[in-house]
């Protein structure tokens, strides 16, 4: 299963890739790149990164674990950024949560479970700016039920995760059914178990709703992030145009993809940016820029957190 969700996301990046370059004029590629304003580009960057700090906090809030670990979670995050660069497949996603059961010593179940509802705030925040884009924009969304499956299906994961927390205690005879019948058994109910026990914290409307809150901070400083990159390549374009090549890109990005989300952020601001009249050479242009300031903060991330654990170690 995970080698064929290699290949795939492999497959639909070098598609993407092929598809959007196929429609590049590479001068007015070239051009487009060459006027970016550096200051916009820096704006665009911090935004990004103070996006991913906040990530971390929300999943740190999910987990439980104490004020102290925070650091730890933030390291993880890192961790999984370094590998969503590097590898196909969300295989960063994986590599956080490992990296964060061997940090603090939580339960797979609960470092599991708590990485999936992160993912799944993260997909709700798509839906909450995808309502927006259907309620407020004027122009017609290209691919609009693509988008509006995506959404649905975090809504259904959604709805999923919330009843596992209130009634997943009534699926406890299963699993010591399970947990008798051999290796894989026993050890798909210790993670039930610790994954129902972690997630308890949930169930605090205090909690919920600051994650629900921090989840708006990260969705405002992305759209924050690709509006000023817009503002680099000196488009006069509304903040709405940043909602919706943020809403592309995150609906691109759930799928499976290439390492680094290479051929991603290209067809996802080509069809973003359409609805603008921007031309398709810029799109691309603009798309390769976000995705190379993306890697680059992924990678010098994962990359920073590794060598200063080396260097305390």
């Amino acid at each position: 299963m995970k080698q064929s969700m290699r290949i795939l996301g492999l497959v639909l990046g070098f598609i993407f890739l092929v598809w959007s370059f196929s429609l590049v004029k590479w001068d007015s590629f070239l051009e487009a790149v060459t006027s970016v304003k550096p200051i916009w580009v820096a704006l665009s960057a911090v935004s990004l990164f103070l996006s991913m700090r906040l990530r971390s906090i929300r999943w740190h809030m999910l987990t439980g674990l104490p004020a102290k670990d925070q650091p730890k979670v933030w390291e993880a995050t890192c961790i999984g950024y370094l590998g969503a660069a590097i590898y196909p497949a969300r295989a960063g996603d994986v590599m956080r949560m490992l990296r964060l059961q061997q940090l603090t010593g939580m339960g797979g179940g609960l470092a599991i479970s708590s990485g999936v509802i992160d993912r799944i705030l993260e997909g709700l925040g798509l839906c909450g700016l995808l309502l927006i884009l259907l309620l407020c924009w004027r122009v017609g969304l290209e691919a609009r039920q693509g988008l509006l499956g995506v959404a649905f299906l975090f809504l259904v994961a959604a709805v999923g995760a919330a009843v596992f927390v209130v009634s997943g205690h009534r699926l406890r005879s299963l699993f010591e059914r399970l947990g008798l019948a051999g290796k894989w058994g026993a050890r798909l109910k210790q993670w039930y178990e610790q994954a129902l026990s972690g997630l308890q914290v949930l169930r605090s409307p205090r909690r919920l709703i600051l994650a629900l809150f921090i989840q708006g901070l990260v969705s405002l400083l992305d759209v924050l992030s690709c509006w000023f990159l817009i503002q680099a390549f000196g488009w006069a374009l509304p903040l709405m145009a940043g909602v919706v090549v943020l809403v592309y890109i995150a609906a691109a990005a759930s799928l499976p993809s290439s390492p680094g989300y290479v051929g991603v952020y290209q067809i996802a601001t080509l069809f973003a940016l359409r609805s603008y009249g921007v031309d398709d050479s810029a799109s691309v242009a603009y798309g390769t820029t976000m995705q190379v300031l993306t890697l680059i903060l992924f990678i010098g991330s994962g990359l920073w957190v590794s060598l200063n654990r080396r260097q305390s170690t």
